[in-house]
């Protein structure tokens, strides 16, 4: 019944068993379990004795050098390890399935709001409060660094910023993507210049904006062929920057479009300088608090994939 291969269910019996396996191991022997398991040894080698017989598997030897596992016993121990945690997090799934979520729902992001999306955050921001009324939601901007800290240790539930890398421990889904230009002001030299007189070595001639952040593949790429001169994560830091006459950079077009219209900004050779900017939306991947980090998932998931 404890055999894979028979394909039986596991019986309260056979957890039994192995809480006093698992109280063995964690007490170093028999006698050292007896005062934990409030049972004699005798009655814990009778069980041990069970359990081998039933997972037909020696997992310890004891004996006048004392007890230690099997390598089969530490196989068996961690997986033990890993069911009871299941059944403590199940149980505490459960216990929690009827009672209002509390406390605070923490949100970070890491670029000032457009109109979008801040319309986008609005919308889900009302579906969770009439999904979760007692929440208390915390939005607030942090820097890339900031949010994946605070994501990592249970101190943020979700983030949204630019898809540039993966972290160990944190899932993101990409949930809005625009292609990013590079662009002149009408007070740089390379405003009235065509395309086709504009090669690397010119470019290199002129300063440019740095967007300290790691970027995809094509974007790193083009980054290798400026000459920088100035820093500028956030868009509207970079827009001034170039709007100066200073410094070329990189824009979404939804940024650079206003001022193209007004004939104040160029795009740069827009079909050799450009890369796609994803925005995505991250949580951890083993959160403390899941179903607040469901709740916030879901709602900004349908806001912002679906508008």
């Amino acid at each position: 019944m404890l055999d894979p291969l028979s394909g039986k269910q596991l019986s309260e019996y056979d957890l039994r068993l192995l809480r006093v396996f698992k109280a063995v191991v964690e007490h170093g022997g028999f006698a050292a379990a007896e005062h934990s398991l409030g049972i004699t040894r005798s009655t814990i080698s009778v069980h041990m004795s069970s359990l081998e017989s039933r997972m037909n598997i020696k997992l310890c030897v004891r004996g006048r050098a004392g007890f230690a596992l099997t390598e089969r016993g530490q196989t068996v121990y961690q997986a033990c390890l890993q069911l009871f945690s299941s059944i403590q997090e199940f149980a505490s799934l459960v216990d929690n399935l009827g009672k209002p979520l509390t406390g605070e729902l923490v949100i970070l992001y890491s670029d000032l709001l457009d109109r979008r999306s801040i319309e986008n955050i609005a919308k889900a921001v009302t579906a969770i409060k009439q999904q979760a009324p007692r929440l208390c939601i915390s939005l607030n901007m942090e820097s890339v660094a900031n949010i994946e800290s605070a994501l990592i240790n249970n101190q943020a539930h979700v983030g949204f910023y630019p898809a540039y890398r993966s972290i160990d421990g944190l899932l993101s889904e990409v949930v809005f993507s625009e292609s990013i230009y590079l662009c002149a002001s009408k007070q740089s030299p390379l405003f009235g210049t065509l395309d086709a007189d504009i090669d690397r070595e010119r470019l290199a001639k002129h300063a440019a904006i740095h967007p300290s952040i790691e970027l995809n593949p094509k974007g790193r790429a083009q980054l290798q062929q400026l000459n920088f001169g100035a820093k500028g994560y956030q868009f509207d830091s970079r827009l001034a920057l170039i709007l100066s006459g200073a410094y070329i950079g990189y824009l979404p077009i939804s940024e650079a479009q206003p001022y193209i219209d007004q004939q104040t900004i160029r795009l740069i050779k827009p079909n050799e300088y450009s890369y796609p900017f994803e925005l995505s939306l991250v949580h951890k991947i083993n959160p403390n608090e899941k179903q607040k980090v469901q709740l916030a998932m879901d709602a900004l998931q349908t806001q912002f994939v679906t508008h």
